[in-house]
């Protein structure tokens, strides 16, 4: 299997797409809700989806494709591989004009072992992408993540769910936990875009829970290549699936789920 190639193909479909969600970008925009008023979707959703499924289709045939506003299409979900494709993430921020958005495309493998990630922000022309084994690139200069060595010096990034209106594990106490010993933490609604930032050494280090494949797939595989260790909350490496990440520098990995750890026994209490 070729990956590079595969990854050119990711990242012409990726620009198209950026393409046309610039054309709904800055201006008003339909609005619909999907599981509460904090998750919604967009006319741009739904035109990036557009070009981006049936384009992998046409290419890759013999691929299963996992899209957030589709669902599962082409090759039945058991094939050798698949894609997870989220045609905006960060939608609210796209919703209100926020220039922090992204078109993520991630292949993978039937392990969900990431092999090609393609991360595009149109507004500031930020292409993010990476093949394993190939390393990570940004406009097609290499990645690393940075060198930082505590979390007094550490830039954390940080999302929250939608339903954290409802569901005590909001990441209200991990937050808490972390902002008096970080230098700072940031909150800014793109997870494949923050993922990214700390492949590029602009965070020092993530986390988050309840997020789905096509929110991180690409952004884990740009970390790996750029150098630094993604895990779920125990520190489990395989089937990363979105569900609890942690990601960062080698350095500062164990750091971060100490502190998570320490969070997750105080919501347990209760």
């Amino acid at each position: 299997m070729n990956l590079q190639a595969i990854q050119a193909t990711a990242i012409e479909i990726a620009l198209q797409a950026g393409a046309e969600l610039m054309r709904f970008y800055d201006q008003p925009h339909q609005e619909m809700t999907k599981q509460n008023i904090y998750d919604i979707v967009t006319e741009g959703d739904k035109a990036s989806e557009a070009i981006i499924v049936p384009a992998l289709h046409k290419a890759f045939p013999d691929h299963h494709i996992v899209a957030e506003e589709g669902g599962g299409s082409g090759a039945p979900a058991d094939a050798e591989y698949r894609w997870y494709i989220d045609p905006v993430d960060g939608t609210t921020n796209f919703a209100n004009n926020i220039p922090y958005f992204s078109v993520s495309m991630a292949l993978a493998d039937r392990d969900n072992n990431p092999l090609v990630g393609v991360v595009y922000n149109p507004v500031y022309n930020e292409l993010f992408t990476a093949a394993r084994g190939f390393g990570a690139t940004l406009n097609n200069k290499p990645l690393h993540v940075s060198g930082a060595d505590s979390l007094s010096k550490a830039i954390l990034c940080t999302g929250f769910p939608y339903t954290r209106a409802t569901n005590q594990d909001n990441n209200l106490i991990e937050w808490g936990a972390f902002l008096p010993i970080v230098r700072d933490l940031r909150r800014f609604g793109s997870a494949a875009l923050d993922l990214c930032f700390v492949a590029a050494g602009r965070f020092d280090g993530f986390w988050e829970a309840h997020l789905n494949p096509w929110d991180c797939m690409a952004g884990i595989l740009c970390i790996r290549e750029a150098g630094g260790l993604v895990t779920d909350y125990s520190g489990g490496e395989t089937n990363l699936l979105g569900a609890e990440l942690i990601a960062g520098n080698r350095l500062l990995h164990a750091q971060i789920m100490e502190v998570i750890a320490t969070s997750r026994q105080a919501i347990a209490k209760g």
